[in-house]
């Protein structure tokens, strides 16, 4: 697989290779996808959550309650 990057990015990687915390780029790019994949499916997770807690939310009559103005 060949990745074209942006100059700046391509500096950035350079970089990154060259602190020596990588053995080359192909260990610098698996993390990077893996951390990247890794952060999504987190996401979607909360994404998830919330839909929940609004889905109960509004069968719990939580909305009306607090968009509807009381008459006192």
């Amino acid at each position: 697989m060949d990745v074209t990057l942006p100059a700046d990015l391509r500096r950035q990687v350079e970089q990154e290779l060259a602190s020596g915390r990588y053995q080359g780029p192909d260990e610098l790019f698996e993390q990077a996808v893996r951390h990247f994949l890794d952060e999504r499916q987190r996401a979607q997770r909360r994404l998830d959550a919330l839909r929940r807690i609004g889905q109960a939310a509004d069968q719990a009559g939580l909305y009306e309650r607090a968009s509807i103005p009381s008459q006192e």
